[in-house]
């Protein structure tokens, strides 16, 4: 063990001139990056808050609202590295939000004011009799510090289970065999939703924004090739590099015990036996899922679910059934949603009170702020559409506000003076 210390140290003293700086500028264009994003970019966008009150009579599929993320998808600016971590200039952020207060479920999109025309017209082109207006944001709702003697909460982050190209359960597959009607994702959600009492709000939201197109060729397919495994050759110089240094100190641990093997930058000789004859059918099933997956336009998405509330009537099943509801978008084929463990609000054996307080501000303050810090992956259009859109009219949960209204266009032969 000394020598192998030894070693290491040795390394360093010849090797701390490339390993401080590299370090240092990492951490420092992180930290840079954060601030200048926030600063000069996040401060000067003008955001308002969107509530979208849907028709009674939609007959239509969560498609139509896959094809909305769609136009979404063109806020994609294709900023250049200079201004990226120059000037902290990247694409809009969107959030969508699923609000639960009192037993009355609601449903807000955020938008940055220089696309709120995107992201009306966009709605009115799939749902030409919703309701959209300007409110008021609802987390002031409750006060500005919990917990407190009257309020508490819980909540948590989600992510992936599996790698972002994985597609949790969309919904094509919501439809029922017999009669053939879809049955509405959303549907248990805002049940629990109906369920909350007097004082109680859950809330969940999405973050996103547009990625850009380059993802499928940079991880997309990749993922693929994995499933498939075949052996991934790196491109480019810096690519090469990098997989050497992995290779390295991937080796270190392995030759305690034995010999390490580096990996070889040409693809070993595999089976030439055809795809269809390899996989079985559960994996043929995964593959069509995962490709489906990757062709579609992709979001950077922070997910975050929150029950707050008075202590008189406070519960934390609010927060089970909220979950359990996310969990019907689990695919143990493909991927499903989970909690991040680390953003959870329970604290064990010191200073339980203080340290639980302290993640509730945290996440009430994340919240508030849309904040894209965390633990952020990516959903397609898809899957977007499936754990965002308006319910259709077999919905009976009777949380659902409907619009009594309908949309139409004034008479062109009105008489103007």
């Amino acid at each position: 063990m000394t020598e192998f210390f030894a070693q290491i140290v040795a390394t360093f003293q010849s090797t701390w001139f490339i390993v401080v700086p590299a370090t240092f500028w990492l951490v420092f264009r992180s930290l840079w990056g954060r601030y200048v994003f926030i600063t000069d970019f996040l401060m000067r966008q003008n955001e308002v808050m969107l509530e979208i009150i849907p028709p009674r009579d939609i007959e239509k599929s969560p498609k139509v609202m896959e094809l909305f993320f769609d136009s979404l998808a063109a806020t994609d600016a294709g900023v250049n590295k200079i201004n990226e971590h120059c000037h902290g200039a990247g694409n809009p952020y969107f959030s969508l939000e699923i609000v639960g207060t009192e037993g009355t479920a609601h449903f807000y999109i955020r938008t940055p004011a220089a696309f709120r025309d995107l992201v009306e017209s966009s709605l009115y082109a799939q749902y030409p009799n919703v309701e959209i207006i300007e409110v008021d944001d609802y987390v002031f709702d409750i006060p500005n510090v919990i917990p407190n003697e009257e309020w508490t909460l819980k909540g948590f982050d989600l992510k992936l289970l599996k790698e972002d190209a994985y597609p949790i359960k969309t919904y094509q597959y919501f439809e029922e065999d017999v009669t053939g009607n879809m049955v509405d994702p959303l549907a248990s959600m805002l049940e629990s939703i109906g369920n909350l009492g007097p004082g109680q709000h859950m809330w969940l939201q999405y973050l996103i924004r547009a990625d850009r197109p380059q993802w499928f060729g940079d991880w997309g397919k990749g993922t693929v090739d994995e499933f498939l495994g075949k052996n991934v050759k790196p491109e480019g110089l810096f690519a090469r590099l990098w997989f050497d240094i992995k290779d390295v100190f991937g080796g270190i641990m392995i030759g305690w015990n034995q010999p390490p093997e580096f990996s070889s930058l040409e693809a070993p000789a595999g089976n030439d036996d055809p795809v269809e004859f390899r996989l079985t059918p559960g994996e043929k099933q995964t593959l069509k899922a995962l490709e489906e997956n990757i062709g579609k336009n992709m979001f950077s998405v922070n997910m975050r679910l929150i029950v707050v509330g008075k202590k008189d009537f406070f519960t934390p099943i609010n927060l089970g059934g909220a979950m359990s509801s996310i969990k019907q978008f689990a695919d143990n084929n493909t991927n499903q949603f989970i909690p991040v463990d680390s953003s959870k609000i329970y604290e064990d054996y010191l200073a339980v009170e203080s340290r639980s307080a302290y993640r509730m501000r945290k996440m009430l303050t994340r919240y508030r702020d849309r904040d894209d810090s965390g633990y952020p992956f990516h959903l397609s259009t898809a899957e977007l559409a499936t754990v965002f859109h308006l319910p259709d009219m077999s919905v009976a949960a009777p949380s659902v506000q409907w619009s009594d209204s309908r949309r139409g266009t004034a008479p062109s032969n009105l008489p103007f003076e």
